[in-house]
């Protein structure tokens, strides 16, 4: 339901003897979504904890439900829905980074899935692929084989503009990359 927290990212390094990322400016708290994780960070959190990384397929329905809506929370553009450039930001313009997960109630999925918009941009499963959707089956598409740089969707703190927050928006990086707008979710098939 929530990006994986600072204090569940903590428990597997505690547990795994995997190193913590780099603490953001803002400092660690426990609620807020972990941050400076690579792909390859979050890969080894999934498979600690039994779950996996979202494909692009499941982390965007899951943002846009079935009736394909352009927000998380509807089609019309509402800042106060999600952690954003314009709530991110103290008065004397120092970031202040993510909220804690589950902040925006009003920002829910249509499946009650939190900050799937803000927040954080999510690492998922598959490998990005330029031109892969042109070619990609329409039910389901799992990415392409192999890449040099994994998918990230959903927006940060960060981001500009509405643009960027949309269910559909993409972005990629490095499976080592990462950042302080970089974090990630887990699935759970039941």
């Amino acid at each position: 339901i929530t990006e994986v927290t600072v204090a569940q990212y903590r428990k597997f390094c505690t547990a795994t003897k995997h190193a913590m990322p780099k603490e953001p400016p803002w400092k660690w708290q426990d609620n807020q979504p972990i941050v400076n994780v690579s792909w390859n960070d979050a890969k080894a959190y999934a498979d600690w904890a039994g779950a996996s990384l979202p494909t692009e397929a499941q982390w965007e329905k899951a943002a846009r439900g079935t009736d394909g809506r352009v927000f998380p929370w509807g089609d019309k553009w509402d800042a106060a829905r999600c952690a954003n450039k314009s709530n991110s930001y103290d008065e004397y313009g120092n970031y202040i980074g993510p909220k804690s997960v589950a902040s925006f109630k009003a920002g829910a999925s249509p499946y009650g899935i939190e900050d799937m918009a803000g927040n954080t941009c999510e690492w998922c499963a598959d490998w990005y692929g330029k031109d892969y959707y042109k070619i990609a089956p329409l039910k389901n598409p799992t990415g392409p084989k192999t890449g040099e740089k994994r998918i990230l969707r959903g927006g940060s703190w960060n981001n500009n503009g509405p643009v960027d927050y949309r269910g559909a928006c993409r972005d990629s990086n490095r499976p080592d990359g990462g950042g302080a707008d970089a974090g990630f979710r887990c699935v759970v098939l039941i």
